[in-house]
């Protein structure tokens, strides 16, 4: 319980201040990439805050983050006194944060994408009251209309009224021959 409590706690707080999340979500990746040290390579996690932040279409955290975390990590090797190795840091840096602008990038338009189609998707779902005799089908005022109004009402379809062949039979046998299959 305490763990889906945090969890849903976690997802408002991403929700309601994506900046600040991601933002501390950054400086703990950055935190956990110095305390492992200059051996093993944590950069790639650089991808979580970047993401987030793009997911929610925070472009201008997303791309800060993904500036910051590669010069940040540059900065490690000095406190690391890890000198040797700061030209290649220097070299990875830019090509690091190409990367993550790149990717906040494509993740930003995944999400707007997303969003488009959510927008344009209109379901319906659950149980529709439907008149056993008449096929209309009851509203939330409780009032019975026809099916097509409403899926009309409630969707993004449309309708068009043609006749199926045995209906067409029934209705006009007069224009149908026997033997006509």
């Amino acid at each position: 319980m305490f763990i889906k409590g945090s969890l849903d706690f976690l997802e408002k707080l991403y929700r309601q201040r994506t900046v600040v999340f991601c933002l501390f979500v950054a400086v703990l990746t950055l935190a956990i990439d110095y305390i492992t040290g200059k051996h093993i390579q944590f950069p790639i996690v650089y991808v979580l805050p970047v993401g987030m932040a793009a997911w929610r279409r925070q472009m201008t955290a997303a791309y800060a983050i993904a500036i910051f975390a590669p010069l940040a990590r540059v900065g490690f090797h000095l406190l690391w006194h890890d000198t040797e190795s700061l030209p290649v840091a220097f070299l990875n840096a830019p090509i690091t944060m190409s990367a993550l602008i790149f990717y906040s990038y494509l993740v930003d338009r995944v999400a707007w994408q997303t969003s488009e189609l959510e927008k344009e998707i209109r379901v319906l779902q659950g149980i529709l009251p439907v008149c056993a005799s008449c096929k209309r089908i009851r509203n939330d005022k409780g009032e019975y209309e026809q099916i097509e109004q409403y899926i009309t009402d409630h969707s993004e379809a449309s309708f068009t009224h043609g006749i199926c062949p045995e209906c067409a039979r029934k209705l006009y046998p007069e224009f149908f021959q026997e033997g006509d299959g």
